[in-house]
C-alpha cells in the first residue's frame, strides 16, 4: 500500500478542498487523476479489482424485490378453478405460493439441483463438472446453473453471455442472502416455463391436469420437472413420445434413489400424458367479469359460486332454453342467492357466452331492463306502512284517469272492487296506479333509489305513475336482494361475491310485520294463469313469488324467495325487441319453479313465521272493507299492522241509514215520521264500482233510495261522470281539416236501468240506458259536458281540448 501513496504528493502540498484559494477543489481532483495514470498497471489493476470486489459484495446486501406479474385467478367456493386472466405479458401465471407439493419439489431437485439445500446459490461441484464436460466436448454442454441461478435468469432474462452469467451469479447470491431456501424454490415453481404462455407449476397443474398441485401424482410431478428444461422444443403439443420417455426415465431415477417404491413406480409409469385443449374455456364468464370489475385491486378471488349448483343451473336453463327457442329467439339470465347470507351461489348471464348471434356476451344479470310489475310488492308494502291500507282493504278497480293517464289491466277488464292482497296477487294495474297516486311517486322513487335500484336514472316527475307499470328499469342484481328482504324481517341482504369479503350491515327497509304480510300474500293465492305449472311444482316447498312483463312483451320476469333460496329469472332478447307470447307467468315462472324444485332441501327449514319480537299494533277492521271498523260495521276482526302509520281511514263501505217501515225509503228529519222509522246498516259502493260489478254479475243489493218527496234531494250521489274528469286536459288526434276531434265520454249510475241525458256546451247530445257511454266530437278549446238523470239531478264537468300534432 505504501508504494501507491509514495507516488502522491505530500498532503501538506495539496490545497485543502475547503481552502479559500480559487479553484482549489479543481486543482486537487486534477492532481489525483494525473497521479492515478502514473500508477504502474499491476497496481492499477489491483486497485480496480479491489473496488469492484468491495462494490460486488456490498451490493449483495441490497434486498431482492418480489415483482412477479401474476394473473388474476377466480375460484369457486369449493376451490374449483373458474377463471384465470392473462397477465401483462400475455401469459397465464399463478401467484407465488410457499405451499409446494413435496412430490414436485423432490422431482425438480433430483433432476435439476441435487445439492440445492446445501450450496449458497453456486454449486462448486457442478461448476467443476461443467468445466470438465465442456473442455472434453470442445463446446458448452453444461452450464452448472442452480435453481437459484435459474430464478435469477427467469426474473431478469438476458442473452446468454459471460457478463449475463456473472449478473445471474450476483443475483443468485443476493437471493441466498435475503431469502430462505423454501422461498427461493417457491419463486422457481411460480416462474418455471411450462410451454407456450403457461408459467409456473401451479398454473400447469390446473391447465394440464385440472387440479391444484396439492393433488399431484408422481407421474405429474416428474412431467412438470422436465417441461422447463426445453419448453419450446419438448412439450405436450409436440414430441410427446420423447417427453413420455424422459418422464419415465426420471421416474425410474427417482425410484433408484429411493424416493418412490416399486409399486408407486409401476403405477406412475402407466399414466399417460395429458391432452391439452387448444381453447382454455372457463366457467361462469359473466360472474368472473363482474367480480373483476367490483374488486380490481385483488389478485386471487375466492368466489361464492357453488360449482355443483352452477352446473345444475346451466343444465336446467339450457334444456329449458332449447324448448322455448323453438318458438322465438330469446335469452335467459338467472341469479341464485342464499336468502340469509346473500351469497351468490348460481349466476347465469346468458345461455351461451360464446353465442355472438344472440349477443351472449351481454350479462343479463347486471343489465337494466323494464321491470313490468315486478316492483309492485314493494309499493304495496310501503302503502301498508304509510296507511290507510291493510292486506284486506278494498280498492276500486274501475276505469280511472289520472291527469290524462288511463291505466289498463292486462286482460282489459275491471273488477269493480278487489281486496288489497288480491290486487297484488293478480297484479292488477289500475289498483297499483291508484295506490302509487295516493302514496306519492316522489316518495316511492326515493325509496327505490335508497334500496339500490341504480337503473332509475331520471327524476320521479319524468317517470310519473308509469313507474309501477314498468316505466323504470332495474336488474336482477338489484331486485333479488329486495325479494330476499321479505324473508329477512324487512332487511335488505347485501349480495356477497367473495367468501373472504367482510359482511356489510343489512339495511332495514321495511318493518318486519310488513315484510311478513307481503310474503304471505305472495304465497297464499294460486295464480289462475299458472295453474298447470303450479300443479307440477312440489307443494311441500313454499315460495313467495311474483312475475312481471314489460310493455310490448320485451322482458319476462319471475322472482321467488323462501328461507333457503332467492332466485331471479329474466327471459327476453338483448336486442330489446318484442317477443310473441312472452310473459312472466308463462315464460319465466316455469324455469323459476324448476330451479326451486331442484335446489330446495326438504330437510332444512324453508319458511319463517312472524318474529316474536316484531313491533306491530293490533287494529280492529271491518271484515268487508278491510279498513278500520266503525261501531256499526256488522262483522269485524283484528289484524296486526305496522306501527306509526301516517294515515288511518275508517270503513266507507257500510253506512247507517234510517228508513220508513211503511215505504222502505230512506228518510231524514225533514221527511220522517218518528214512529215509522227503523235503523239499518247497508253496503255502499260508488256508481263506478257498481257499474263494473254489474258487468261481472256480482252487483250487490241495490242501495235504498231517499224519500222522493223529501226536500233534501240526496239522490245526487246516484251517478257520476267517469270521463272526462273535471279540469282534464285532453290531447286528441285531429279527424279532418276543421280540426274536429272525437272521444268517448263515460258515466256510471247505481241503478241498473237508469236513463241519462247528455249535453255538450248546453246542446243536447242524446240519451243512454244501462251502459252510459256517449260519443263526443269537439274542437280545440274549453268545453263542458252535462249529464242529467230522470229525477232531474244534473252533473257537469269542464275540460280543455288540444289537437295532437
Amino acid at each position: 500500500m505504501g508504494v501507491y501513496y509514495s507516488t502522491f504528493p505530500p498532503l501538506g502540498n495539496i490545497p485543502h478542498q475547503h481552502s479559500s484559494r480559487p479553484n482549489a477543489n479543481k486543482f486537487y481532483n486534477k492532481h489525483l487523476v494525473k497521479n492515478y495514470y502514473n500508477i504502474p498497471m499491476p497496481q492499477k489493476f489491483a486497485i480496480t479489482f479491489s473496488c469492484i470486489t468491495v462494490l460486488f459484495f456490498l451490493s449483495l446486501f441490497i434486498p431482492v424485490k418480489n415483482d412477479n406479474d401474476c394473473s388474476k385467478i377466480l375460484f369457486s367456493s369449493q376451490g374449483e378453478l373458474l377463471r384465470v386472466w392473462l397477465n401483462g405479458n400475455e401469459q397465464y401465471q399463478f401467484p407465488k405460493s410457499e405451499k409446494i407439493s413435496e412430490k414436485y419439489k423432490t422431482a425438480v431437485l433430483h433432476f435439476e439441483d441435487k445439492r440445492f439445500n446445501w450450496h449458497f446459490g453456486i454449486d462448486p461441484i457442478a461448476v467443476i463438472r461443467a468445466i470438465k464436460q465442456n473442455a472434453t466436448a470442445g463446446k458448452i454442454e453444461s452450464g452448472a446453473s442452480t435453481i437459484t441461478m435459474q430464478v435469477a435468469r427467469l426474473k431478469k432474462p438476458k442473452k446468454r453471455t459471460f457478463f449475463a452469467k456473472l449478473l445471474e451469479t450476483h443475483f443468485a447470491l443476493r437471493m441466498e442472502l435475503w431469502k430462505s431456501k423454501d422461498k427461493i424454490f417457491a419463486e422457481y415453481a411460480s416462474l418455471a416455463p411450462m410451454g407456450g404462455n403457461i408459467i409456473g407449476a401451479e398454473t400447469a397443474c390446473w391447465r394440464f391436469f385440472g387440479h391444484g398441485s396439492e393433488e399431484i401424482t408422481w407421474a405429474e410431478a416428474a412431467l412438470l420437472a422436465l417441461l422447463p428444461n426445453r419448453p419450446s422444443a419438448l412439450n405436450l403439443e409436440k414430441e410427446r413420445g420423447k417427453l413420455l420417455e424422459r418422464r419415465n426415465n426420471l421416474l425410474k431415477s427417482l425410484a433408484k434413489a429411493g424416493y418412490i417404491n416399486e409399486e408407486t413406480l409401476n403405477s406412475a409409469l402407466q399414466e399417460s400424458l395429458p391432452r391439452v385443449n387448444a381453447d382454455w374455456r372457463f366457467k361462469t364468464p359473466h360472474y368472473a367479469e363482474a367480480v373483476l370489475s367490483l374488486f380490481p385491486n385483488k389478485n386471487i378471488f375466492h368466489g361464492t359460486i357453488d360449482g355443483k349448483i352452477q352446473t345444475r343451473l346451466e343444465g336446467i336453463a339450457k334444456n329449458y332454453g332449447k324448448r322455448i327457442r323453438e318458438y322465438s329467439n330469446v335469452n335467459i339470465s338467472v341469479l341464485i342467492t342464499e336468502t340469509k347470507t346473500g351469497k351468490i351461489r348460481g349466476y347465469l348471464g346468458s345461455l351461451d357466452y360464446y353465442d355472438s348471434l344472440s349477443k351472449g356476451m351481454i350479462d343479463g344479470v347486471r343489465a337494466h331492463r323494464s321491470t313490468g310489475s315486478i316492483m309492485k310488492p314493494f309499493l304495496y308494502a310501503l302503502a301498508m306502512e304509510g296507511g290507510p291500507y291493510t292486506p284486506e282493504s278494498l280498492i276500486e278497480d274501475v276505469p280511472t284517469w289520472f291527469k290524462g293517464f288511463s291505466p289498463q289491466n292486462a286482460d282489459k277488464s275491471f273488477s269493480g272492487v278487489v281486496p288489497f292482497k288480491e290486487a297484488l296477487v293478480r297484479s292488477l294495474n289500475v289498483p297499483a296506479v291508484k295506490i302509487l297516486s295516493d302514496y306519492g311517486v316522489e316518495d316511492f322513487h326515493f325509496w327505490l333509489k335508497n334500496a339500490g335500484l341504480n337503473g332509475l336514472s331520471r327524476s320521479s316527475e319524468s317517470y310519473g305513475l308509469s313507474l309501477i307499470l314498468g316505466g323504470g328499469e332495474a336488474s336482477l342484481l338489484e331486485l333479488v336482494p329486495l325479494y330476499s328482504m321479505l324473508m329477512n324481517e324487512g332487511k335488505r341482504t347485501q349480495l356477497k361475491w367473495l367468501e373472504d369479503s367482510t359482511a356489510e350491515k343489512n339495511e332495514q327497509l321495511l318493518q318486519s310485520i310488513t315484510a311478513y304480510h307481503i310474503k304471505e300474500i305472495l304465497t297464499s293465492v294460486k295464480r289462475p294463469d299458472f295453474e298447470q305449472y303450479h300443479l307440477q311444482f312440489n307443494n311441500h316447498i313454499p315460495v313467495a313469488w311474483k312475475t312481471g312483463t314489460s310493455y310490448g312483451s320485451r322482458d319476462a320476469w319471475a322472482i321467488g324467495v323462501n328461507e333457503q333460496w332467492t332466485i331471479g329469472v329474466w327471459v327476453g332478447n338483448f336486442a330489446g325487441g318484442s317477443v310473441a307470447n312472452l310473459s312472466g307467468s308463462a315464460t319465466a315462472a316455469p324455469l323459476l319453479f324448476s330451479l326451486f324444485n331442484n335446489l330446495s332441501d326438504n330437510k332444512k327449514r324453508m319458511w319463517s313465521e312472524l318474529p316474536r319480537d316484531a313491533d306491530f299494533e293490533e287494529i280492529e277492521i271491518c271484515t268487508l272493507s278491510g279498513y278500520k271498523a266503525k261501531d256499526f260495521c256488522p262483522h269485524k276482526k283484528n289484524i296486526l299492522l305496522p306501527i306509526n302509520r301516517m294515515q288511518s281511514k275508517t270503513c266507507q263501505f257500510h253506512k247507517e241509514i234510517i228508513i220508513s217501515k211503511n215505504t222502505g225509503f230512506e228518510v231524514c228529519s225533514l221527511c220522517w215520521n218518528v214512529e215509522d222509522t227503523l235503523h239499518i246498516i247497508e253496503e255502499h259502493y260508488s256508481p263506478s264500482v257498481r257499474n263494473e260489478l254489474r258487468k261481472t254479475g256480482r252487483e250487490p243489493k241495490a242501495e235504498t233510495l231517499h224519500n222522493p218527496s223529501c226536500l233534501a234531494k240526496k239522490e245526487g250521489i246516484l251517478f257520476s261522470i267517469v270521463y272526462p274528469e273535471n279540469g282534464a286536459r285532453l290531447f286528441l288526434p285531429s279527424s279532418d281539416a276543421l280540426s274536429e276531434m272525437g272521444f268517448i265520454a263515460i258515466a256510471a249510475h247505481k241503478q241498473r236501468d237508469a236513463e241519462l241525458q247528455w249535453f255538450l256546451d248546453g246542446n243536447f247530445l242524446g240519451t243512454t240506458k244501462s251502459e252510459h257511454k256517449m260519443a263526443v266530437t269537439v274542437g280545440s278549446g274549453e268545453h263542458r259536458i252535462g249529464v242529467q238523470d230522470m229525477l232531474g239531478i244534473y252533473l257537469e264537468t269542464r275540460f280543455r281540448v288540444r289537437a295532437k300534432i
